[in-house]
């Protein structure tokens, strides 16, 4: 039988991360960081300057790129008018980050960072990655996951029945 290959195998390029805003998106992208970088893989972590990820991410000894970009919801008009334009400079910077550092691939755990990095891996025809940790996906994986070479989820059924989802619960 052929021997599988190794999910963690060391990459030649950087693999660009991006979780930001809470904890629940933030650590369980940390422990996959560790793991990366545990294999000898070079890590870079965009996020943003609000977040706890500007804070625990660099304390990790991860390269951290901070992005400008906030959630559409719960806002007042000014600002949801305003996350839209947030939302494409965002994918702009992130999209000259992916060119210029020459990112093997992209890993988001959702949220309106990945939105913005997984919309970048999307243009620079870049492998996607996503890991969901709810139990009801959030609008942003939602809205990638077809776009997506492999989804990793907490809970079954999460994102539907595909064979590039893996139920691999939380790391």
């Amino acid at each position: 039988m052929p021997e599988q290959p190794n999910a963690l195998a060391k990459l030649s390029r950087p693999i660009l991360i991006a979780a930001g805003g809470t904890g629940g998106h933030v650590f369980p992208a940390l422990a996959v960081a560790e793991q990366l970088l545990a294999a000898g893989n070079n890590v870079l972590w965009v996020g943003t300057a609000a977040g706890i990820e500007s804070r625990v991410v660099p304390a990790a000894g991860i390269e951290f790129r901070n992005i400008k970009v906030s959630g559409f919801r719960g806002k007042n008009l000014f600002r949801r008018l305003l996350a839209p334009l947030q939302l494409l400079a965002a994918v702009v910077v992130v999209l000259r980050l992916v060119i210029s550092r020459r990112v093997a691939c992209v890993f988001g755990t959702g949220g309106y960072v990945s939105a913005a990095s997984g919309i970048a891996a999307i243009l620079s025809r870049k492998p996607l990655f996503l890991q969901e940790q709810n139990a009801v996906a959030g609008t942003t994986s939602r809205l990638l996951s077809p776009f997506a070479k492999r989804i990793f989820t907490a809970y079954p059924d999460v994102l539907g029945a595909s064979a590039r989802i893996t139920q691999t619960g939380n790391p």
